[in-house]
């Protein structure tokens, strides 16, 4: 830990006192205006502005504090400054010698993040007011930062405030996921764990189940609570969550352990924070980062120890392997992080062909594993090979690169806001590096990230995606890699060095404006991308969803012996044990078959078609059917389009929907049909 130190009673000092306080008047009396207006706005609509003594009295104590703010505000002006300062020093000379501060400061930043996260859909909906939260907590919390980590800079506590209170932030976001309710929680949420469910399908179903043909190493990981006999719906969701914290902070661990080892504790501890929050913000997902973890911790690429060398060939094997398990665009990514560990580590040798041979031999291996994880599982999955090539087919979405109705930023608006104050930070190592390191490194660490990052974008607008920047994951992963190296100066020269300074971290305090401004900017956008993310915890209506559960078992149960009830949605039911006397058709689950539509797969669709107009199923369990098309102006237009031509419309060809036989769940709304006497008109 950093040795503790008082803070220095200069005018400097004294003079960003007051800013904080200012700063926190103001902004609380933003906020307070805000509370207050919704606080009335919602007893006037609901005609109880007159007669509920509660909002009555949250109303009279919001403007009652709003005045307090403004009168300290205006008083921090003239002669009350100064006892202010003096106030606020006392304040802070106390807790430095209290040593139970961090504690208070983790006690008040779970309270207040709770509270945040709790209000984040009602009162707090307008972004603005979710960011002024942020910022208000951290600006309380930023004394006992101080104290914490011994920190004099009262700008830099006020970041080190904003990044702690978001981890909680994010991970308070990530736990609204778990619930028992039995309905899905959002379009494709329980479609995981039905996925998962798939490897051990004779033991959750009694048949045996072909394997899923997305994301199967996702879902061999979302498998293993199933080992678990009867394993409830909250666990599944909770290890969901579990993966998603816990691998994220240990690639967090990964990427410090490998290229932090001499930062000082405190920017140890800022660095895995950040990067925490850096892996989320696209998402990076967790099976992903599994390919990523081991290449970090133990290949080695410049040792010559053989049981070194066995060791790391082994790692970019391993996690090749279960690249290729993963997703098309991520065959390539163990290698090339290996290739990018190799340049960042290993000084050229003064010989293109003799530098460049190994990463090349690395490169083909890790895509030739990548390719024969894939042919391997398809072998083994039980399904056509044709099935799992729908993505090189897919319909591509160019428009989505720039600002729409799907994703209002634009896939490359967003991710330059990511990459532009990490790049300058990058620019700033590179002209310090620039002589002392061969050129063909810099041109190959910059062609694979240019190279990632354009594979990306093509991905991102592919029909499906586009609406966040998980499709850049590979590229995220790797630029953050290169980032943090040339941060903490781990990039080896070829020729000596001259003088390089302290790790950039450490530059703010003494460096050149931009850089400190680049820096602000890079600590600061995984929080503005989190704060657009957030959901209170979920409380479903009991009642009702028991209501629904029986309405549900009860039409089932009057389904002829022998006749198949199809679930495109809501297979988790089943899964999980919900309805009984169901048998699982495994055919047309609802992700899947968006997938086969989106990509038009006519041999599967035309399958699909002929069950239809066959009455093969007694009922249909779906989400409510339109046949009205979007088209571009609107979220996922295209996507609508293809569920309305190749799927709403054959289905109510052929069925229709129950009477009286639609639920509306809590947002979540369940059409049950049945078959229709003869196609509808103008049917074939």
């Amino acid at each position: 830990m950093i040795e503790r130190t008082h803070l220095s009673d200069t005018g400097t000092t004294d003079q960003w006192k007051l800013i904080f306080w200012r700063l926190s008047c103001a902004l609380s009396a933003l906020l307070l205006s805000w509370v207050g207006y919704v606080l009335f706005q919602e007893a006037k609509l609901r005609g109880i502005l007159y007669t509920s003594t509660r909002y009555q009295v949250g109303i009279f104590g919001t403007f009652l504090f709003l005045i307090l703010c403004i009168l300290l505000l205006l008083g921090s002006f003239w002669k009350p400054k100064r006892w202010i300062a003096r106030a606020i020093d006392r304040v802070e000379q106390r807790l430095f010698h209290w040593e139970r501060g961090n504690l208070l400061l983790l006690l008040m930043s779970i309270t207040l993040v709770f509270s945040l996260t709790e209000n984040s859909a009602g009162i707090l909906q307008p972004y603005w007011a979710r960011l002024i939260s942020l910022i208000l907590i951290s600006l309380v919390g930023t004394p006992f930062v101080q104290v914490t980590f011994g920190v004099r800079n009262s700008v830099f506590a006020l970041l080190i405030a904003i990044l702690v209170n978001s981890i909680f932030l994010q991970i308070f976001s990530l736990l609204t996921k778990v619930s028992p309710y039995p309905f899905t929680l959002e379009w494709s949420e329980t479609s995981r764990y039905y996925y998962a469910s798939l490897f051990l399908g004779e033991q959750i179903y009694g048949v045996k189940t072909d394997w899923t043909v997305l994301h199967p190493s996702r879902y061999l990981l979302q498998a293993i609570p199933f080992l678990l006999p009867n394993s409830p719906l909250w666990l599944h969701r909770l290890w969901q969550v579990g993966l998603w914290i816990g691998v994220s902070g240990l690639t967090a661990y990964a990427f410090l352990r490998r290229f932090g080892r001499e930062l000082p504790f405190c920017l140890w501890m800022i660095g895995l924070g950040w990067l925490f929050l850096y892996l989320l913000l696209g998402p990076v997902y967790y099976h992903l980062q599994l390919a990523v973890i081991p290449l970090l911790l133990w290949f080695r690429p410049n040792v010559e120890t053989t049981a070194t060398k066995s060791v790391s060939i082994l790692v970019l094997v391993l996690s090749s392997l279960w690249a290729g398990l993963s997703r098309l665009n991520w065959y390539p990514v163990p290698a090339l992080i290996a290739v990018l560990l190799y340049l960042l580590e290993t000084p050229y040798f003064g010989n293109f062909w003799r530098y460049f041979w190994r990463p090349l031999v690395w490169t083909i291996v890790g895509v030739g594993f990548a390719l024969t994880a894939h042919w391997g599982y398809v072998q083994l999955s039980g399904n056509p090979p044709a099935w799992f090539g729908t993505s090189l087919t897919s319909q591509l979405l160019w428009y989505r690169l720039f600002p729409n109705a799907t994703y209002p930023m634009g896939i490359l608006l967003a991710s330059w806001v990511v990459i532009f104050p990490m790049g300058l930070l990058i620019y700033h190592r590179f002209t310090q590096y620039r002589t002392a390191v061969c050129s063909w490194r810099w041109i190959g660490l910059f062609g694979i990230l240019l190279g990632l990052y354009l594979g990306g974008l093509v991905v991102s607008v592919k029909i499906g995606g586009g609406s966040n920047l998980h499709n850049l994951d590979a590229f995220w992963t790797c630029f953050g890699l290169v980032f943090i190296a040339l941060m903490t100066q781990n990039l080896t020269p070829d020729t000596s060095l001259p003088n390089l300074s302290k790790p950039l971290m450490s530059e703010m305090f003494y460096g050149k404006r931009g850089v400190e401004a680049a820096l602000i900017g890079t600590l600061i956008v995984p929080v503005l991308f989190l704060l657009s993310s957030l959901e209170p915890f979920f409380r479903p209506d009991w009642a009702a969803t028991e209501k629904a559960l029986r309405r549900l078992q009860g039409v089932i149960k009057d389904v002829p012996a022998g006749q198949d009830v199809l679930f495109i949605s809501e297979r988790q039911l089943l899964t999980f044990g919900y309805l009984q006397g169901v048998r699982l058709v495994p055919e047309y689950e609802r992700v899947f078959l968006m997938e086969m539509a989106m990509a038009n797969n006519q041999t599967y669709l035309q399958q699909f078609y002929r069950d239809l107009r066959e009455h093969r199923f007694a009922l249909i369990i779906n989400e409510p059917l339109y046949i009205t098309t979007k088209g571009k102006p609107l979220r996922f237009g295209e996507e609508n389009d293809a569920w309305v031509e190749r799927v709403s419309k054959p289905l109510l060809c052929y069925y229709k929907p129950i009477q009286q036989a639609r639920m509306l769940l809590m947002g979540v709304e369940i059409q049950i049909l049945e078959p229709r006497p003869k196609p509808a008109e103008g049917c074939p």
